[in-house]
C-alpha cells in the first residue's frame, strides 16, 4: 500500500502547495483512492508533481463536512470523470466555528455540487468492497478535544454544538495489514480506534490523521497535560500512528515525548510505504 499526503499544512519542501487542509491518495492492490481533497485545487498541483494521476482514482472518500477538507471537490470533479464520492448525508449540512475573537465563520462545504449525482451520500457504516470498510456514528468521548467546543451546526436557524455526526473513518484491510485512516479525528482518536477495533478485533497496524488538538487550549500547561493524557491512551494500541493536519506541530511534539517512534508526522509530499 502506498500513501500520497497531497496537501496538509506543511510540506516537505518549497517544491510542493501547502495550506489547512487535508488530502491523501492512497493506492492499495486493488483500488485508487482519494481521501479528502483539502480546501481548493491546490492538491492536484502537489499531484502532478509526485507522479500520482488524480484522472485515475476509482473512488473518493470525505472525511467531514468542513471546507478544508471538502472545499476541493469541484476541482476533483473536474480532474476526474468517472468515480463517486461517498460521503456522510450529514456532511451536507451547515457548519459553522465560533472564533476565539468573537466572530462566527461559515466552514461548510460549497452546496454547488451537492446535486452532482456522483457525490454519493451515505447514513451510519457501509463497505465499498471486502477490503474497503467505511464508519461512522462515533460516539464515545475519552479525550475528547476542548477544541471541538468552538464548532457548531445549523438547526433550524439556530447554532447548535457539532456532535460530529458527519463524520466518517476509512478502515482498509491489505493483507495481514489493517490501516485506519481518519480526517481530523473530531470524535476522538482514542474513541474511533475503539470502534475500528469492532471491525479488526486483531488490531489496528496503522492509524493515519489529524487529531484536532491545534489550540485546544489557550494556556500551555493544560495543553501539554491533554496531551500526554491522550498519548498514554494512544500507547495502549499497538499501532503505529502518522498525524498530521489539525494536530498541529507543536501538540504533535508533545505527543511525541511521550510516545517516541510511535508516532510520526506526514506533510505534503511525503510517500508512505506499508
Amino acid at each position: 500500500m502506498r500513501i500520497v499526503t497531497l496537501m496538509e499544512n506543511t510540506a516537505v519542501s518549497d517544491e510542493y502547495v501547502c495550506s489547512h487542509g487535508l488530502s491523501l491518495y492512497i493506492e492499495t492492490r486493488g483500488h485508487k483512492i482519494l481521501f479528502d481533497m483539502g480546501q481548493d485545487g491546490g492538491f492536484l498541483k502537489n499531484a502532478q508533481k509526485l507522479g500520482v494521476d488524480i484522472g485515475s482514482v476509482d473512488a473518493a472518500i470525505l472525511s467531514h463536512g468542513h471546507y478544508d477538507h471538502g472545499g476541493g471537490i469541484s476541482a476533483f470533479l473536474e480532474a476526474n470523470t468517472q468515480a463517486p464520492i461517498h460521503i456522510q448525508k450529514k456532511a451536507l449540512g451547515e457548519f459553522y466555528a465560533h472564533d476565539l475573537d468573537g466572530s462566527n465563520r461559515y466552514i461548510g462545504l460549497s452546496p454547488e455540487w451537492k446535486e452532482n449525482p456522483r457525490v454519493i451520500a451515505h447514513t451510519g457504516d457501509y463497505k465499498l468492497d471486502a477490503g474497503i470498510q467505511i464508519f461512522a456514528g462515533v460516539t464515545g468521548r475519552e479525550c475528547y478535544s476542548p477544541a471541538n467546543d468552538r464548532l457548531f451546526a445549523s438547526m433550524n436557524g439556530h447554532h447548535i454544538p457539532d456532535l460530529f455526526m458527519h463524520e466518517q473513518n476509512l478502515l482498509l484491510k491489505e493483507g495481514s495489514r489493517i490501516i485506519l485512516i481518519a480526517g481530523c479525528a473530531h470524535n476522538g482518536m482514542v474513541n474511533i480506534l475503539k470502534k475500528a477495533e469492532t471491525f479488526a478485533p486483531s488490531g489496528i497496524d496503522y492509524a493515519i490523521g489529524g487529531m484536532h488538538l491545534m489550540k485546544a487550549y489557550s494556556d500551555s500547561e493544560k495543553q501539554k497535560m491533554f496531551c500526554t493524557g491522550m498519548a498514554k491512551k494512544l500507547k495502549e494500541h499497538s499501532c503505529q500512528y502518522y498525524t498530521c493536519h489539525c494536530t498541529g506541530t507543536e501538540s504533535y511534539e508533545m505527543l511525541r515525548r511521550e510516545m517516541g517512534t510511535q508516532i510520526h508526522y506526514l506533510s505534503a509530499g511525503s510517500i508512505l510505504e506499508i
